[in-house]
């Protein structure tokens, strides 16, 4: 096999790091910081950790400073862009400024745009890494710090470092796996790392990180990784690896030498890899529960009657959920988003021009629509003929509907108390899928103040259960334990419990739909549909696009289907390509088809 070198990167990675002898490192506001003086006591450690969350931690909401496309610029900033929902069948961001965004529903994406299209941290991880094999390294050279604190921090650096492994297998496979601090002027060849390394790297290093961080820090500590993050990381990486993309012998396209497959699969199938995820999502969901997580499930809120009629309703156990600031659902969650309202970012970003942002948002196909069951947990119909009853069919959906999405006559907030999402409604420009996405937007938002502090959460109580019934399933088909887990999720949104005797394909079917429905627009979908290889399939990031077209008539609404965009998917897109001057430095291997 032909030996590959990731060459570009790591140099750079060991010039930065010896330049640190010479020039502050990158630091909190107010703070001098070099290398030499960072583990001079704790409290400069504690101000270079600052630091390496700045870098390590991602959001939802897909921040990076303007001019983050350099491993030599730092975090400046925080500057927000458009999230992914509008990428796969979530949503569809008619706004021109968010062109990166469109041009991934155009299948425009390239080996030299893929750092401005997706992956905007591409540089910043790297130089996250650098960071934390630093700390790894000279943690133990801090006087004042006892040996409890000393591993507090090695695990919190361990966890970002799989986390930020994380985010890379999950773009682009095998990467190479850099985990020391390299001397200036050595020759550093290290190559891509198998996928299986990788994911055993990520597992190792949460493995290692878990016994060693607390079950939760105090309310000024709130965003430092908790130990219960180190075993949701576990569990979501372990199931990556159990899923069709990486879990076969067959990778989606060949790469141009076979034997490098293993670079983007495993090479063979094996049932047991969805035994350990299921096991991991069992461990992390235990370890919430007896440790004060857990579902926001309140009896009598299950199923809230939202007025549409101007005046706000209940608020529902799942928007209290996305709504309440660091509730108990919440495993971890970035807290660098400063507070804001509609005029500002993020929340300008994700809420519609009508309501007085000063972007557009993200408007909702039918594709999506779809996926809410009615009340009785049967399919809603949406005919091609259309019909006058819109709104009695909203009233018919999942309660997660109405506290997801914004629709035609709901309230919005004090300021847009009714929506007008109809041919002739002010709210209805741009609104190419007949919805406007509503969560992450508080009813408190609105244009001047007060601001408000949105939730942008990484990984939360929800997804355990979920990936806990998808591995228990695809391991042994749809055990009892399987079926408690989702329907305790349906059971807390006032959802029936699905119905007995699926066989194991209808149960993945239905589970499926319920990851789409519970965890919309957490950054899970695009992410989802490529481990499933299924975005290839009509309507999900491929083909036609359909909206509502929403005529008013007296008090009725009147829709009808129609198509508003086709979007194209190339099969090579189940993978990024490594940005081409990285690839351009070296003998790096490309993923296939770029």
């Amino acid at each position: 096999m032909k030996k590959s070198y990731f060459v570009g990167l790591v140099v750079v990675f060991s010039l930065i790091t010896a330049s640190c002898n010479n020039q502050f490192l990158d630091k909190a506001p107010g703070v001098d910081l070099t290398e030499d003086n960072a583990f001079q006591n704790k409290a400069s450690l504690e101000s270079f950790m600052a630091t390496i969350y700045g870098y390590a931690m991602n959001s939802n909401f897909r921040y990076r400073n303007q001019n983050n496309y350099s491993t030599t610029v730092g975090v400046g900033g925080t500057d927000v862009i458009h999230p992914s929902a509008s990428i796969s069948d979530e949503g569809d961001a008619s706004e021109a400024n968010f062109v990166n965004n469109n041009r991934w529903n155009e299948g425009d994406i390239l080996p030299s745009n893929i750092v401005v299209r997706e992956d905007y941290r591409y540089y910043i991880r790297w130089i996250a890494l650098r960071q934390i094999a630093i700390v790894l390294k000279r943690v133990n050279e801090v006087p004042d710090a006892d040996e409890a604190y000393k591993n507090q921090i090695i695990g919190e650096v361990r966890f970002l470092r799989a986390m930020n492994y994380m985010e890379m297998v999950k773009r682009y496979g095998g990467v190479p796996i850099v985990d020391k601090v390299y001397e200036p002027g050595v020759q550093v060849d290290v190559p891509r790392s198998s996928l299986e390394d990788c994911i055993n790297f990520i597992v190792a290093d949460c493995d290692a990180a878990f016994p060693k961080l607390p079950a939760a820090y105090s309310p000024t500590q709130t965003g430092r990784a908790p130990a219960l993050a180190a075993l949701a990381l576990k569990s979501e990486a372990l199931l990556y690896a159990a899923s069709p993309q990486y879990n076969t012998a067959t990778p989606y396209i060949s790469m141009t030498n076979a034997a490098d497959n293993k670079l983007i699969c495993y090479g063979n199938y094996d049932v047991n890899r969805w035994k350990l995820a299921a096991d991991a999502a069992k461990v992390a969901l235990d370890f919430a529960l007896a440790n004060g997580y857990g579902l926001i499930n309140d009896p009598a809120n299950r199923n809230p009657k939202e007025l549409d009629n101007g005046t706000p309703g209940p608020a529902g156990n799942y928007r209290d959920s996305w709504e309440i600031y660091n509730n108990k659902e919440l495993i971890l969650t970035y807290q660098g988003l400063a507070a804001s309202n509609i005029s500002n970012a993020p929340l300008t970003l994700i809420t519609p021009t009508c309501y007085g942002a000063f972007w557009s948002g993200i408007s909702v196909p039918l594709n999506f629509l779809k996926k809410y069951e009615k009340l009785d947990g049967t399919p809603q119909t949406w005919d091609d003929a259309g019909g006058t009853d819109l709104i009695a069919k909203y009233a018919q959906l999942d309660p997660r509907f109405k506290q997801t999405l914004n629709y035609t006559n709901s309230y919005f907030n004090a300021q847009n108390p009714v929506s007008l999402i109809y041919d002739g409604g002010k709210d209805y420009k741009n609104c190419k899928g007949g919805l406007w996405m509503r969560k992450y937007i508080p009813r408190a938002a609105r244009t001047g103040s007060p601001n408000v502090v949105l939730n942008d959460v990484l990984f939360r109580v929800n997804e355990l259960y979920l990936n806990y019934a998808e591995a228990l399933n695809e391991f042994g088909g749809p055990t009892a334990e399987a079926y408690t887990a989702v329907n305790t999720i349906r059971t807390r949104s006032g959802m029936p419990n699905l119905p007995t005797g699926l066989t194991k394909e209808q149960f993945r079917a239905r589970v499926r739909n319920e990851i789409a429905v519970e965890m919309a627009y957490d950054d899970h979908r695009f992410w989802d549909v490529k481990r499933w290889l299924i975005a290839e399939e009509e309507g999900v990031m491929q083909g036609d696009f359909k909206g509502l077209q929403i005529t008013k008539v007296g008090n009725l609404y009147s829709w009808k289907p129609y198509t508003f965009e086709v979007r194209r998917f190339n099969k090579q897109m189940y993978l990024h390509p490594f940005p081409q001057p990285e690839v351009l430095k070296g003998n790096l291997i490309q993923n296939p088809g770029w």
